[in-house]
């Protein structure tokens, strides 16, 4: 009978050292992750609940390998910065209906990942949100065009985007996209029930839109507008104005110019002969008899003096 007892009283010692160990084990499962949010681990599910951003970083580091898929619930807003990266063994990600941002690299080099699904609130990939997840090769946007940071998507492998039919992205937009992406970005069309719409579709529409647009823009613009302008301007400015300006000018200042300048100073030498006398004529005979006397005046001075030197030898 003491044997008995001594057993039971072992057994219940050793249950009571397995059950804290236990209890612990269980609590580390669980925790925050951001004001209001809380995160669950049940096998290799994890469940994040509650509503608004998740803080940055990786409180569930220690189960890394464990976590083959994350869910939302609630109306958690955004995923943190590093949340999940390099989560090799995460298959799975469902963002549920509130998800509005995925920080930066949080998904980053996931290679389980092969195809996400955004809610039509989702409006912002974080740079390299989603980068180096070689095996990402679909996802679909329920809502509008969101922004894509850098390398947001970038695998260097080819990703097909779908976008809802009836919430298109603006064509602009989306032909950047594109080219930014060096091409390996493939936008098309998912229907209203959610299923994509293959891709010989949205082919044949763009065949049929292209060449009707080009040709009819192009034509009709051209022609149009360059014939119009330029005939009616150049004649019509020209002619008007030269003729105008140039011939009013030079013949109105050059002729009344020169004629009020000559004849002034034709006039003024019979003006000066005028006041010399009353009659011309009498001051030149004046003048002819008083030279006349002087020259005779002259010449018999010059005749005496001449005379008295030949007497004198």
């Amino acid at each position: 009978m003491k044997k008995i007892v001594s057993i039971l009283l072992a057994a219940l010692l050793l249950a009571f050292a397995v059950l804290p160990a236990a209890a612990s084990e269980t609590a580390a499962a669980s925790g925050e992750c951001g004001d209001g949010l809380t995160w669950t681990l049940e096998g290799s599910t994890l469940t994040i609940s509650g509503s608004g951003d998740m803080d940055s970083g990786c409180p569930w580091e220690a189960y890394r390998s464990d976590i083959e898929k994350v869910v939302f619930t609630g109306g958690v807003t955004k995923v943190g910065e590093n949340a999940f990266s390099e989560f090799s063994n995460l298959k799975s990600v469902d963002f549920g209906s509130s998800m509005r941002e995925v920080g930066q690299r949080a998904f980053y080099n996931c290679d389980g990942l092969t195809s996400i699904h955004l809610p039509a609130t989702f409006r912002l990939f974080g740079p390299e949100s989603f980068m180096d997840c070689s095996n990402l090769v679909t996802v679909y946007c329920d809502g509008g065009m969101p922004s894509f940071r850098g390398n947001c998507l970038w695998n260097g492998n080819n990703i097909t985007i779908y976008y809802p039919i009836d919430n298109p992205w603006p064509q602009t937009a989306v032909d950047e996209l594109v080219t930014n992406f060096g091409g390996r970005l493939n936008i098309l069309k998912m229907g209203s029930d959610g299923e994509p719409i293959p891709e010989s579709k949205p082919t044949e529409t763009q065949a049929t839109t292209a060449p009707t647009t080009a040709p009819t823009t192009a034509p009709t613009t051209a022609p149009t507008t360059a014939p119009t302008t330029e005939p009616t301007t150049a004649p019509t400015t020209a002619p008007t104005t030269v003729p105008t300006t140039q011939a009013p000018t030079v013949p109105a200042t050059l002729p009344e110019t020169q004629p009020q300048t000559q004849p002034p100073t034709e006039t003024t030498e019979p003006t000066l002969v005028e006041k010399v006398g009353g009659d011309g004529w009498i001051g030149v005979v004046i003048v002819v008899a008083v030279l006349t006397v002087l020259l005779v005046g002259a010449l018999a001075v010059r005749s005496a003096r001449h005379k008295g030197g030949k007497y004198s030898r």
